[in-house]
């Protein structure tokens, strides 16, 4: 039996609850009756109740009175509260993006950033962060603006995210200078951020998770998750880092499943 078979069951149970809380997300913030929900998802109520318990445990939903239930403000207030211009307005970020950046930032409380590319500027862009509402990070954005325009868009040997990708694109065979071989090497890239007193530490994803994959086809790379800290971080902290979204990014990829139904599936563009 091949991994593919062997993950069917996992990746049903994973569409279920993810079908729960894309209907959530639809509605938006504040309390909403179980029917409403329910309705969204095609599933058995007791189906719905299983896994808005599921999502309640990983502190994804509150249920404020008997029957209603609602996203946790983190949950659907991470975008909005992004500095103005940190995320790039042609990209749609993936839903299971979304919840492998929340882990992240939830383990490290740290911004993080999720960066794609694009093969016709050779440029990485910003298309999701958690994170950003942090006080600390939006002062010192207000102190250097300029700041949040190279966060959001700048050439792909620019910084870490960039790197981490650029190592990964080309094929195996391909001679790549020092540094490329030893970020493609280590499967992590770690320079100093845009923003002056911050660090970027970066690894590479073949699949955003929730996308559409085809068997034997997947790209070498598609984007770059990063965490943004204080450069105090810097030494075993930063070490840390890199192993944790290595790890978490190959995790999130490995088991993350494909939503077939077209109302649930979503896209994004470089």
């Amino acid at each position: 039996m091949d991994n593919g078979s062997r993950n069917t069951p996992q990746r049903r149970e994973r569409d279920r609850t993810l079908a729960v809380l894309h209907a959530l997300m639809e509605l938006g913030s504040g309390p909403h009756h179980f029917r409403s929900i329910a309705n969204r998802t095609g599933l058995e109520d007791s189906e719905v109740h299983r896994r808005l318990r599921q999502l309640f445990r990983a502190q994804l939903c509150d249920r404020p009175h008997y029957g209603y239930w609602e996203l946790r403000p983190a949950t659907t207030t991470s975008q909005s509260d992004t500095p103005a211009g940190l995320v790039h307005p042609s990209t749609t970020p993936l839903l299971g993006a979304a919840a492998l950046l929340e882990g992240i930032h939830r383990r490290t409380q740290q911004v993080v950033l999720l960066h794609t590319y694009s093969p016709v500027s050779g440029e990485r862009l910003c298309i999701s962060a958690v994170g950003a509402s942090d006080p600390r990070f939006r002062r010192e954005l207000a102190i250097t603006p300029e700041a949040v325009d190279r966060l959001r868009r700048a050439p792909l040997d620019s910084d870490a995210p960039g790197l981490a990708m650029l190592a990964n694109l080309a094929g195996q065979d391909t001679p790549l200078r020092d540094d490329l071989r030893r970020i493609r090497s280590a499967q992590v890239a770690a320079t100093d951020a845009p923003l002056p007193g911050w660090e970027l530490v970066s690894t590479p994803v073949r699949r955003l998770p929730g996308a559409p994959a085809v068997p034997g086809a997947e790209p070498r790379v598609v984007a770059a998750v990063s965490i943004l800290a204080p450069q105090r971080s810097r030494g075993d902290a930063l070490v840390a880092y890199g192993r944790l979204l290595r790890n978490a990014a190959l995790a999130a990829v490995e088991t993350s499943v494909v939503i077939a139904q077209p109302r649930f599936a979503t896209t994004h563009a470089a």
